[in-house]
């Protein structure tokens, strides 16, 4: 059975059992008719394998995809997901609400409002990016902070040969401000900026990275032919191969907290 299937059925259920009980949410029927984007697929257990966590852990999740985090809650560790986005905490709460060891709360990643090394370990998958220089190195020193020593910070980011960075007419998530009438939206990182991000923070040894991408990659043609390969959903997860080396779109990157 592969990896990906529980994250399915955590996000299937999530979903129906708001519908059933409450009625309509949008993120409800997200959440049974689009369980996980392509991506995800691979992402999210690969989340869950690099941080490793006993139960009992405490960890720190910021901003990545709630879905992560209700799983990883519901494998007896302590999870504690920020969002700077008020709205979508709201959300994860009517969905999530009876999930005893998961607390969603509006905080920002550049000044995490946490003691130093109170949790365990820490990650953000797909988010850094979002945070307009010098956010993303500043987000990376506040994961460091709260971790304690020996304890892992697992980051995906996006990868290409040259950094570059991708503008919006509006704000996408948050409004970062903009400039000249175009909005921040995200960073994509080459291996010298990824250099850079580490040497942010001093506190954290990387102890590996990848470089891979998704193969087939149905990315794309997931989202021009929306929705209506929604129901091919578990198709993309059965297909999917991850495919390290030159070419990748995705780094994966584990830290320790020295």
């Amino acid at each position: 059975m592969r990896d990906w299937l529980g994250l399915y059925r955590t996000s299937v259920g999530l979903g129906l059992r708001y519908l059933l009980r409450h009625g309509y949410l949008r993120e409800a029927v997200v959440r049974v008719v689009v369980p996980l984007d392509p991506s995800r697929y691979l992402e999210l257990p690969e989340a869950i394998r690099e941080l490793a966590p006993r139960p009992g852990d405490r960890l720190l999740d910021l901003a990545s995809p709630k879905l992560l985090a209700v799983e990883l809650a519901r494998t007896g560790v302590q999870v504690v997901s920020v969002d700077q986005l008020e709205r979508e905490i709201e959300t994860w709460q009517k969905l999530t609400a009876g999930e005893p060891r998961l607390t969603l709360q509006v905080a920002d990643g550049r000044a995490l409002p946490f003691e130093d090394a109170s949790f365990d370990h820490a990650y953000s998958v797909s988010v850094l990016e979002h945070i307009p220089e010098p956010g993303d190195e500043q987000a990376l020193r506040e994961l460091a902070r709260v971790t304690k020593p020996g304890g892992r910070v697992f980051v995906t980011l996006p990868y290409a040969q040259g950094e570059r960075e991708d503008w919006r007419e509006a704000p996408v998530y948050a409004d970062q401000g903009g400039s000249g009438g175009r909005h921040f939206f995200q960073r994509w990182y080459d291996a010298a900026r990824i250099v850079r991000l580490a040497a942010a923070a001093p506190a954290l040894e990387l102890v590996s990275s990848s470089v891979s991408r998704l193969q087939p990659n149905l990315n794309a043609l997931y989202t021009r032919t929306f929705p209506l390969l929604v129901p091919l959903g578990p198709l993309f997860g059965l297909l999917a191969r991850r495919r390290e080396g030159p070419g990748g779109d995705v780094i994966r990157l584990t830290f320790r907290r020295t």
